[in-house]
């Protein structure tokens, strides 16, 4: 993460190959609220996590994952609606930034 310690070679590589799994998820994600259509699903509650991280990472690298994919903002904003999502994300939040603190 510190930019002055990262290989930017990987970095860029890596940044590269995030942005094409991104835009193959804009365009299999349904119209319809969830990422399998109308229904909230154990596909939401995978993908719920990563896309945690993705948005809270991803910018120190650069990178706003969701300028450009309407469909993956549109799933992300309905999703932290969840009972269930909001909970999980807590605690990942939580756990963040304990890390960040440099604790456990």
């Amino acid at each position: 993460m510190n930019p002055k310690t990262r290989d930017e070679k990987v970095v860029a590589e890596k940044v590269a190959e995030f942005k094409k799994r991104l835009d193959q998820l804009e365009t299999m994600l349904a119209d319809r609220g969830y990422a399998c259509g109308a229904d909230f699903t154990l596909a939401d509650c995978a993908l719920a996590p990563t896309m945690f991280f993705v948005t809270n990472l991803m910018p120190a690298f650069g990178v706003k994952p969701l300028d450009g994919h309407p469909k993956v903002a549109a799933w992300w904003g309905h999703v932290q609606g969840r009972p269930s999502v909001k909970k999980a994300l807590g605690e990942q939040a939580e756990a963040l930034a304990a890390m960040q603190r440099g604790g456990s």
